[in-house]
Order: structure tokens, then sequence, then C-alpha cells
């Protein structure tokens, strides 16, 4: 296991905060690891292609 050390914005870290509190994480480690798991499973490579060449369709085309 990897350990990454990172710098919140106030805002940020206490929204993380606010779900610790209501129950819904245990902790830091906990948030932040959900919070990346989703968006790398969201952000991969072959969607990210995907969501780009419809994109360029729509702008070269305007077809929805």
């Amino acid at each position: 296991m990897k350990i990454l050390q990172a710098e919140l914005p106030d805002k940020l870290y206490e929204q993380i905060k606010l779900l610790i509190d209501a129950g819904w994480f245990q902790d830091e480690k906990s948030v932040i690891t959900e919070a990346l798991r989703r968006f790398l499973e969201t952000h991969k490579p072959e969607l990210m292609e995907k969501f780009v060449k419809k994109d360029v369709e729509w702008g070269l085309h305007g077809k929805d």
C-alpha cells in the first residue's frame, strides 16, 4: 500500500469532517479512498476517449 500526503482547501476538509461526523465514513482516509475510486471508475481512458469523440462529433455536426 502506498502512502500519499495532500493539502486540501479548508472548505473541502470541512465537508470531509461533516461526512465522518454524520457516520458515513470512519475517517479521512476512507473518504478520500472512496472519492478517488469513484473518480477513477468514471475517468477511465477509454471512457474519456469516447466522450471526447462524441463532443468533437457534436461540435462538427451539431447532432445530439
